[in-house]
C-alpha cells in the first residue's frame, strides 16, 4: 500500500502535471468568475463591498495568490528555457487586466419587475456549480502536489507543527521565509474557491434583488 501511494505521489507531482493544473486553474478561475452572476447585484457582501467589487476583490486576491505559487514553481522547476525569466508578471498583469474589465463591464439591475433576462453568455446554473466544484478540486491537488513534492525538512521534529506546517515547503528558517509563505498562500485560493462555491450553489435570484429570470 505504501508503495501504491509513493507512486502515486511521484506521479502527480511530475513537473507536466503540477504545470498543467495551475494552468488549467487560472483559465477555469477566469470562466467561474466570468459567469457569476451575484456580481451583477447591488446587495451589500461582508466585505462591505457591493457584490459586484466583492468578487472583484476577491478574485484580484486569487490571482496574487496564484501569482506567488507560479513564481516559485518557475524558479524551482521551470518548464522551458525558451521564455524570459520574468514571464510570468507578464501573465498576471493580463489576468488582472481580463478580470479588471469584466468587472468594468458588470452592469448592476435590481429586480424591478420586468423580468429582465441574464446575459445571453452566462452558463446555466448546473454549469456554474459544476465549474466551481472543478475549481476547488483542482486547488487542493495543486496544493496536494506541492505538499508531497517539497517533502519535509526537518524529519527529525516530531510535533504536528513541525510535520505538517512549518518544516513544509522548504521550512519556517532563513532563507526560505519568502517562498514559504508564498507555497501557504495558495490555501487562501482553496478558501476563496470554497466560498464561491457555496455562493453559487445556495445561488436566488430573490436574495440579490435579481430578476426571477436569473433561476435557471
Amino acid at each position: 500500500m505504501y508503495e501504491l501511494l509513493n507512486a502515486l505521489g511521484e506521479f502527480i507531482t511530475a513537473p507536466i502535471f503540477r504545470w498543467l493544473f495551475i494552468f488549467l486553474s487560472v483559465i477555469i478561475n477566469i470562466i467561474k468568475y466570468y459567469n457569476e452572476p451575484h456580481r451583477f447585484s447591488y446587495n451589500i457582501a461582508f466585505t462591505g463591498l457591493s457584490f459586484k467589487w466583492h468578487l472583484y476583490l476577491i478574485a484580484i486576491i486569487s490571482a496574487v495568490s496564484y501569482f506567488f505559487i507560479i513564481m516559485v514553481l518557475w524558479i524551482n522547476i521551470p518548464f522551458t528555457t525558451y521564455l524570459p525569466d520574468n514571464w510570468y508578471v507578464y501573465l498576471f498583469i493580463i489576468t488582472l487586466a481580463i478580470i479588471t474589465q469584466i468587472a468594468i463591464n458588470t452592469e448592476q439591475i435590481k429586480d424591478d419587475g420586468s423580468f429582465n433576462p441574464p446575459p445571453t453568455f452566462m452558463l446555466p446554473h448546473k454549469y456554474r456549480v459544476m465549474i466551481t466544484f472543478i475549481s476547488v478540486v483542482i486547488c487542493i491537488v495543486i496544493m496536494i502536489q506541492a505538499f508531497i513534492y517539497y517533502g519535509i525538512t526537518d524529519i527529525s521534529k516530531k510535533t504536528m507543527l513541525s510535520k505538517f506546517f512549518l518544516d513544509r515547503f522548504g521550512g519556517w528558517v532563513d532563507g526560505n521565509k519568502i517562498y514559504f509563505m508564498y507555497e501557504w498562500s495558495g490555501m487562501i485560493d482553496i478558501f476563496i474557491s470554497i466560498y464561491v462555491l457555496y455562493i453559487q450553489t445556495d445561488f436566488q435570484a430573490c436574495k440579490y434583488n435579481l430578476p426571477p429570470s436569473w433561476n435557471f
